[in-house]
Order: C-alpha cells, then sequence, then structure tokens
C-alpha cells in the first residue's frame, strides 16, 4: 500500500514534464511560404477582403437582426481586368443627371416660356427642340405665344407636342401663331406632376437596372479566369452601387413630391 501511494504522488510531476515537452515543440514555417500565403496574386488581395467581410459579417450577425451588415469596398485597381467599376459607377451617376434633368423640364409648377424650350416636336426632317422650331414668348402671365412663321408647316405637329407633353397643357392655334394658356396652380395638376415624377423614376430605375445587368453579365464572362468567389464579390460590389443609385433617386423624388404637393 505505502509503494502504491509513493507513485501515486511521481504522476503529476512526471505529467507535467511530459505536457511541457509537447507544449514546446516549436512550429516554424519556412519564410518564404509565409510570403506566398501573405502576398501573391490579385485574387489573394480579393479573398482577404472576402475573409474580413465574412468575419464582419458574422459579428454583425451576432448583434441581432436589424443591424448594419459590412459593406462591399473593392479597390477598383485590382479588379479592373475583370469590369471598370468606375465607368460603371458613370453610367449609374448618368441615370442619376438625366432624372434631374427631366425634373427640370417636365415638373415645373408655374409655367414659364422656359418650360416649353425642350418640348420635342417630331417632323418629317426628324425630331427638333420646340425653341428651334418657333419663337417662345410671354405675352401675359395666363399665356404664352408660340409664333411658328420661320416654319409655318410644322404648326400642327408644334400642337401635338406640346398637348401630349405632360405639362397640361392645352394650346390654341389662329394661322401660325398657337396660344397657350397657362394653366391655374389646381390640387389636381399638383397631384397629377407628382404622378408624373414617380413615373420618370420608374423609368430611370429601369435604366439603371440594365446598367447593372450589362456590367454583372460582362463580370461572368470572367469566370475562365478568375475564382467564383472573386466573381461573387465584384457582383455584390455592382449591386451595391445599384442599390446606393437607386436610394439617391429616392431621396430626388421625395424632395420633389414635397415640393409639388406643398
Amino acid at each position: 500500500m505505502a509503494m502504491a501511494l509513493r507513485w501515486l504522488r511521481q504522476l503529476p510531476p512526471l505529467l507535467h514534464n511530459s505536457s511541457s515537452g509537447l507544449v514546446r515543440l516549436p512550429l516554424r514555417v519556412p519564410l518564404r511560404h509565409t510570403a506566398l500565403m501573405l502576398t501573391g496574386c490579385r485574387q489573394c488581395v480579393v479573398h482577404q477582403t472576402m475573409l474580413t467581410r465574412h468575419l464582419a459579417t458574422k459579428k454583425a450577425k451576432a448583434k441581432g437582426k436589424g443591424q448594419t451588415q459590412a459593406r462591399v469596398n473593392i479597390n477598383a485597381a485590382l479588379v479592373e481586368d475583370i469590369v471598370s467599376l468606375e465607368e460603371v459607377n458613370g453610367e449609374m451617376q448618368a441615370v442619376v443627371e438625366a432624372l434631374k434633368e427631366e425634373f427640370g423640364k417636365n415638373l415645373t409648377i408655374r409655367t414659364s416660356p422656359g418650360a416649353l424650350d425642350h418640348i420635342t416636336v417630331t417632323t418629317k426632317d426628324g425630331k427638333f427642340p420646340l425653341n428651334q422650331l418657333g419663337q417662345i414668348s410671354l405675352k401675359s402671365p395666363q399665356l404664352i405665344i408660340v409664333n411658328m412663321a420661320s416654319f409655318p408647316e410644322n404648326t400642327a405637329a408644334a400642337i401635338k407636342a406640346i398637348s401630349e407633353s405632360g405639362m397640361n397643357l392645352n394650346p390654341e392655334v389662329d394661322g401660325i401663331i398657337i396660344r397657350v394658356p397657362v394653366p391655374k396652380v389646381t390640387r389636381e395638376h399638383r397631384e397629377s406632376l407628382a404622378k408624373l415624377a414617380r413615373q420618370l423614376t420608374n423609368k430611370a430605375k429601369d435604366s439603371l437596372r440594365k446598367v447593372r445587368s450589362n456590367a454583372v453579365n460582362h463580370v461572368k464572362k470572367a469566370k475562365s479566369t478568375v475564382s467564383e468567389d472573386t466573381i461573387k464579390l465584384v457582383e455584390k460590389q455592382i449591386q451595391q452601387m445599384a442599390d446606393d443609385t437607386a436610394a439617391e433617386m429616392d431621396k430626388l423624388l421625395a424632395g420633389k413630391t414635397k415640393e409639388l404637393l406643398g
């Protein structure tokens, strides 16, 4: 019995020495292999970005639903061989600028001579702005005159364009003179303009989706040269850009609607 107890007392030091020996075993990786893992090609950088985004997303999920998830932020230079993110962004912003221009031309509460300048008139010789075909002037606060003396043969086409401009105008013709009564600013007219603003925004969003779709299709063509993870990450970036642009359009619409409805 005494001998057994002596053996038991010797076990802890033996186990300690054994485990210490195991812990102290060095784990060495050749320096050249470490460099290859950390540097390398463009895909390595992209994979590091994906890992960071993945870890950030897991942390966001751990905080509970409703928390903002990590955004993708790819360096455009790293994927320029796949797609030009700068060009895609430029095309998306061009859609926004076109929407602003449409708002300025078609969504004015008070009709003025300048509001008719960019009405497009379709003639047998092509399409022209109204101010290139007729002289537009304000005779009184309630009446705009369009003198078609320079192109009298396009008078009928000009009347049609003014009537279909979406500005709630009802032109009257007297020979080569087109009289355009300025409508009163009624609640119905304001609501009509607000409806037109929504239609123009939806049309702009259709154009935005087309830009996004074209960019994604271009990215998919690079599947034979880059990894699937890289493709997915770039597509995510493009979708994020489209979402941001759509949000910008919604903000423009909200501001214009507030302006129109008062």
